[in-house]
């Protein structure tokens, strides 16, 4: 690992504009660097034993016929534990990037201290991140004692309340002192910061005690009799007690700079008004509710796996949408606990008057009742929008169209905030998606989650959902979104949304926007949640929410500068709802309709299973026709996608970029495996195995680079609506050479390709009860995350030859050059990437063999 790390800050050093240095970040010491270094460290340690170690997080425990505890068998593991152990860099980066550095890993720190040969501040880093390290083995010990007991003891454990308080306590201080530190340090991904720090600590924690790590959602789930009054007393009071000791540690970073003042920071200008205080009820409510749907109700009969893997990230992502759709209104905490720690730090941090204290006193006490009455909330529209929790017997057609106005609200409530409100642009779409994917998950189970009358329509068409239903669904959708624009449209004024193409394009690009990518969206829809090769009845996948959740990112960033990105008919009238007279919301609304007659069109000439009967449908393979189509359309999607942003100048390029490549993998790895690279299927030829042969392949990357010219030729077509866009050059950047540029293509395409063939084409476990993959796509998309950000400003991050051929196709013949060469270095890294999966997996040869 140390040699890993000095070899990469080598690498980087040879053509880095300056050498890389590590030490703490100025107003800050060492003291301070030294702190946040333990803390974070022991955060991620915390959660790779809590995710990837412990033997409760991974088994059940049998009873036999009288309830006595008989053994414990293999649950077939969970599939979160990457995605909370990668979360908790988020977490912490953004809250102590700017103190330290954020390294929390030895070889990171000793490779950054590379000037100094590791012996500087990356002897003393490395040194308190083992400490760091320590105090979590400690912590885990103490709220998960069954892991050094005996297979008796273990089998008839149950945690006791003493536990279960110390559960609560660390999750609450990590959660609180990551808000803390964000406000301290200006952190302009606050929101994001908390919400990963909050789901780290819930996939952790969740079986130890539930994991609620807020007073409001302890609240909703004894008001849901999840949890006992008593208990839920004891809890509320170590998550204050957490939360006062964060304030304290706050108070330590903020001394290093004292002209900060952190009391103002925290206070609102004009106090906590009416509308301040809808808004925290409202996404209080909201996140509670995502909490008793994902991680109290009873799992759906399809979910063949005993983990649910989405519950920390559904819940989490309700803390993104929430701060960031409130952003220049209100900082919402949504949490008590969250308000006592920064609100305590303000008081303790900042001189002030005795009536300054005295008011800050009242808006404490005021948003925490305001916080706690949200929670109360979501435990009665829980009990409506999931009756069968109370009574097994009770009738679900009413609660399937409450579910969808209740859904249709939230999401409109939401984008109606982040557009009236004027939020970060670097986050709307991020926190658009995230509410909807939320709201999906905790509404799936009962109605299927659609929240879009597009959805709906798709549904009807494809046959998955009677005329009769989705007319229903409509109906309760529209007033959903209209109810939640008028709310929303009475908070924000004088400030409204206006439904209408964004200046300088034209009405023709804003609907054609609206039609490809709400096209999108109900083709992952139907791909991921509909289709019964993906999501069948007997073994469901549990990454459909994440799917669709995730095309707002990509299209919200690709063409919300065009069309606004409404995507939904219930979003288009919702926040028309000031302006009925007006025609643009009706026009946006068919052009979404439009979107999901394609959708359906299309997915039936990837999937024409989907129409068979039971014998011609499990006797079907995918014809090398289906295939290609399926290659096609994922590069083009990706190619349109990549391309709009960087026309348009996207504050998140890569982001937007993932999130396509992830949607469409979900959607179609099933039809053709989901390369939409050449360099990946290059990978996956030469890796053998069969998985994809060298005809298949050659054919494969025809289709990939005939999808990026259609694609690049598309988005000239939007460049000509506006003198303002970028031009597209495929060139390296500012400062770099054509070789130091096919250099970091290489290196992140190699990256890109090896994630593929090692979590998409090797054999799952044989302890994985569920065929179905979680994580395959994310790992996928977050290299493209990783690999646009870290080389984006050296080569432009294609990582792709379709990609780079599609952007190439704007200036030609001038970039075709480039294309050839950071082509042929983007292919080099999908052989290197077999070659060394062939070395770290090598069972996956020796069991071809056998």
């Amino acid at each position: 690992q140390l040699a890993a790390g000095y070899a990469a800050a080598a690498l980087v050093n040879t053509f880095a504009p300056k050498p890389l240095s590590l030490g703490p970040s100025a107003p800050y010491d060492g003291g301070h660097a030294m702190v946040a270094e333990v803390l974070y460290t022991f955060m991620l340690c915390f959660v790779v034993l809590n995710c990837a170690a412990s033997k409760r997080n991974t088994t059940q425990v049998l009873s036999d016929g009288d309830g006595k505890p008989t053994s414990a068998s293999s649950s077939g593991g969970n599939q979160f534990f990457g995605l909370a152990i990668g979360f908790v860099i988020v977490a912490g980066g953004f809250a102590a990037g700017g103190i330290s550095g954020g390294a929390f890993n030895p070889a990171v720190a000793m490779g950054l201290d590379i000037k100094n040969k590791g012996l500087g501040w990356g002897i003393w880093y490395a040194m308190f991140e083992l400490l760091g390290a320590s105090l979590a083995y400690m912590f885990y010990s103490i709220v998960r004692p069954d892991e050094h007991m005996s297979a008796t003891d273990y089998i008839n454990y149950s945690a006791s309340l003493s536990t279960r308080c110390v559960s609560e306590f660390v999750g609450t201080f990590i959660v609180a002192t990551t808000a803390c530190l964000c406000v301290v340090t200006g952190a302009d991904a606050a929101a994001l910061a908390v919400a990963a720090a909050m789901m780290c600590m819930m996939y952790s924690l969740n079986n130890v005690s539930g994991a609620h790590c807020n007073p409001a959602v302890t609240l909703a789930a004894v008001a849901r009799r999840s949890t006992f009054l008593s208990e839920g007393v004891s809890y509320v009071v170590f998550q204050m007690s957490a939360a006062l000791c964060a304030g304290l540690v706050g108070t330590l970073f903020q001394s290093a700079s004292p002209e900060k003042d952190v009391f103002k920071a925290v206070m609102l200008k004009t106090g906590y008004t009416s509308s301040a205080a809808v808004f925290e009820l409202v996404f209080t409510c909201v996140l509670a509710y995502v909490y008793l749907a994902v991680s109290t109700a009873k799992p759906p009969p399809s979910q063949v796996a005993k983990q649910n893997f989405y519950f920390g990230l559904a819940t989490a992502s309700c803390q993104t949408a929430g701060t960031f759709a409130c952003w220049n209104v209100v900082p919402v905490a949504l949490s008590p606990a969250i308000s006592t720690s920064v609100i305590a730090m303000g008081v303790l941090c900042t001189p002030g008057t005795s009536d300054a204290r005295y008011n800050v006193c009242g808006y404490l006490a005021l948003a925490t009742l305001v916080e706690l009455l949200g929670g109360l909330v979501a435990a009665y529209v829980f009990s409506f929008t999931h009756p069968k929790e109370k009574s097994p017997d009770a009738p679900i057609d009413a609660a399937k169209l409450v579910c969808e106005f209740w859904g249709t609200f939230v999401l409109v409530f939401t984008v109606g905030c982040c557009v009236m409100t004027s939020g970060p642009p670097a986050y709307t779409a991020l926190a658009i998606g995230s509410v909807l994917m939320a709201m999906i998950y905790a509404t799936g189970p009962v109605s299927g989650g659609n929240l879009n009358p597009a959805v709906s329509f798709a549904l009807g068409l494809s046959g998955d959902m009677k005329w009769f239903q989705a007319i229903r669904y409509w109906i309760a959708q529209i007033l959903g979104g209209v109810s939640a624009g008028f709310l929303a449209s009475v908070l924000c004024a004088p400030h409204f949304a206006h439904v209408a193409p964004v200046e300088p394009f034209s009405w023709t690009y804003s609907l054609l926007a609206e039609v490809v990518y709400t096209c999108m969206l109900c083709f992952v829809v139907l791909n991921c949640a509909a289709s019964k090769r993906n999501n069948p009845d007997s073994d469901g996948n549990q990454f459909f929410a994440l799917a669709i959740g995730f095309v707002i990112l990509a299209g919200g960033y690709a063409v919300g500068g065009v069309s606004g990105a409404a995507f939904n008919p219930a979003v288009a009238l919702g926040l028309g709802v000031k302006h009925a007279g007006s025609v643009w919301a009706y026009l946006w609304a068919l052009a979404e309709l439009l979107g999901g007659l394609l959708a359906s069109v299309l997915y039936f000439v990837v999937r024409p299973d989907e129409k068979f009967d039971d014998v011609a449908f499990q006797a079907y393979s995918p014809k090398l026709r289906a295939r290609l189509v399926s290659e096609f359309l994922g590069v083009f999607v990706l190619v349109l996608t990549v391309t709009l942003n960087v026309s348009l100048a996207s504050p998140a390029v890569a982001l937007s970029a993932a999130a396509a490549l992830m949607c469409m993998i979900y959607s179609l790895g099933g039809v053709s495996g989901g390369h939409f690279n050449p360099a990946v299927t290059l990978a996956v030829v030469t890796s053998g195995r069969g998985k994809c042969s060298p005809q298949d392949g050659c054919c494969y990357v025809a289709a990939q680079l005939l999808g990026g010219v259609v694609a690049g030729g598309l988005a000239a077509l939007f460049k000509t609506g506006t003198d303002s866009a970028t031009q597209l050059v495929l060139s390296p950047g500012k400062g770099y050479n054509l070789t130091e540029a096919g250099l970091a293509e290489m290196f992140f395409t190699f990256v890109l390709a090896y994630v593929v063939l090692a979590v998409a084409t090797t054999t799952p476990p044989k302890f994985q009860l569920t065929r179905q993959n979680f994580q395959f796509a994310l790992a996928i998309g977050s290299c493209v995350t990783a690999g646009g950000f870290a080389a984006g400003s050296i080569s432009g991050g294609e990582l792709n030859p379709a990609v780079a051929l599609g952007i190439a196709a704007n200036s030609l013949p001038k970039s075709f050059s480039n294309f050839l060469a950071l082509g042929t270095w983007e292919l080099a890294g999908g052989v290197a990437a077999s070659a060394v999966f062939r070395m770290t997996h090598p069972t996956e040869f020796t069991s071809m063999a056998k």
